[in-house]
């Protein structure tokens, strides 16, 4: 079977896509209502791996929010991912600073999918202001927490109607596998899904 240019298809590609990680920091993820903290931390690792496995650009920001010194992003995260640079900035819009604007323009993708914290600042802000500039954004909906429900759904509401793309952990992962033929990444991917998904329902 023959497949679309992994550059240009209107999917997510290993090709096409970067994974950025926003602000995936012990009080930040700990303030969390939206989704269990230890839910998201567990889904946020997931995307870390399979950025690694799927050969996806990954890039990491963490909020100095003292002035004192940013907190480091989540030692799981960072333990699959120790090859990238954490990019540590002051402004709550990511997009905003200059290190981290030059690093997704290095990475050369056009497909963003972002996850982290909050949803209702940081993410959404970023979000925002990738679409405005041309790119096409996706958060991934499992893998980003509010401090309300309100301010999540709202958060949520406004970048769909900029034109954000929303996905989730299974969706996303089985969208750069795409095909089970695929083996060079089969076993790995398999063993991805059947963690976000978990037990099967009655099983012993």
């Amino acid at each position: 079977m023959s497949y679309p240019d992994p550059l240009t298809d209107r999917l997510l590609t290993p090709e096409n896509a970067a994974l950025l990680i926003i602000d995936a920091q012990p009080t930040q993820v700990g303030s969390v209502v939206t989704i269990d903290p230890e839910k998201l931390v567990d889904n946020l690792t997931m995307l870390s791996r399979a950025a690694k496995l799927f050969g996806l650009p990954a890039i990491i920001s963490r909020l100095n929010a003292t002035g004192g010194g940013a907190a480091p992003t989540l030692g799981r995260i960072t333990e699959v991912l120790p090859e990238v640079t954490e990019i540590e900035r002051t402004s709550l819009n990511p997009w905003e600073d200059d290190c981290f604007l030059e690093t997704v323009t290095a990475a050369g993708r056009r497909k963003l999918v972002f996850a982290g914290v909050w949803t209702e600042v940081s993410l959404s802000f970023a979000v925002l202001s990738a679409i405005q500039d041309g790119y096409e954004a996706y958060p991934v909906i499992d893998a980003v927490g509010g401090t309300s429900e309100l301010a999540h759904a709202a958060a949520l509401s406004r970048m769909s109607e900029a034109g954000a793309n929303q996905t989730s952990c299974v969706q996303l992962i089985c969208e750069l596998q795409r095909d089970t033929g695929r083996t060079a990444t089969i076993d790995e991917f398999l063993e991805l899904l059947f963690e976000i998904k978990g037990p099967t329902p009655g099983a012993a």
